[in-house]
């Protein structure tokens, strides 16, 4: 299975998220929720206890697209 990446595309810039492996369908999920105003943000938790925070107007107003891992 390959891996996945969400690319977001905003005037204030590009941002990633890595997908872990078997959870793409959660992630898609997440992303319909927060786009049919159902979820008001996705929050990612990182290496060492780092939170990442893709609210739903950031994601109603960007390119979003899944990509293979690079």
């Amino acid at each position: 299975m390959e891996t996945k990446v969400i690319k977001i595309t905003h005037v204030t810039g590009t941002y990633t998220i890595e997908v872990a492996e078997g959870k793409l369908n959660e992630m898609k999920t997440q992303l319909d929720k927060c786009l049919n105003d159902e979820q008001g943000a996705i929050v990612i938790k990182g290496e060492g206890g780092d939170q990442f925070v893709y609210p739903a107007d950031l994601l109603k107003n960007s390119f979003i697209a899944i990509v293979d891992r690079e």
